[in-house]
């Protein structure tokens, strides 16, 4: 049987919550507890957190900066027992849902050209290659498909 999983603005008391769970998601950025401390401090970061409404038990999250009219959307995981339900699907809406109500019209993110998997996903929430960042990432170098969706009313619903 499912267990509900609620969403819920990450605070920084979540920020040894957030950390266990990146690290259990190869496709996800290697942040350190100071890297989301630093995010979660700044009023252009939404980060919600998604935890089991019958424990609290975090199980993903999604952390994006809000730029003027844009967002980008800086790392995503879920736990791996919770993964392919929807959960992702579900954090990133809700991100979008947020940015556009905060007057942002495009969203962008970077994912690995390698991680075919995370290109799909973003794919079927409508965003769309925009260019390469060549030799962007380390261990190992690879490049950086940017993506972007755009979030204006004639773009069409959210995921």
């Amino acid at each position: 049987m499912e267990r509900p999983v609620t969403l819920r603005d990450a605070a920084l008391d979540d920020v040894a919550s957030l950390v266990p769970i990146q690290q259990a998601s190869p496709g996800a950025a290697p942040w350190t507890a100071a890297d989301y401390e630093s995010l979660l401090s700044a009023d252009t970061t939404v980060c919600l957190l998604a935890e089991r409404e019958d424990n609290d038990e975090p199980v993903g999250f999604v952390l994006a900066r809000l730029a003027a009219d844009e967002m980008e959307i800086l790392n995503l995981a879920v736990a791996p027992a919770q993964r392919r339900r929807g959960l992702g699907r579900r954090l990133v809406a809700e991100a979008l849902a947020r940015g556009r109500a905060r007057g942002v019209k495009q969203c962008w993110l970077e994912v690995r050209a390698s991680n075919r998997t995370a290109l799909e996903f973003y794919r079927a929430l409508s965003f769309r290659e925009h260019s390469r960042r060549r030799a962007y990432y380390r261990d190992p170098v690879e490049d950086a498909v940017v993506c972007v969706r755009q979030l204006t009313a004639a773009a069409g619903p959210l995921p």
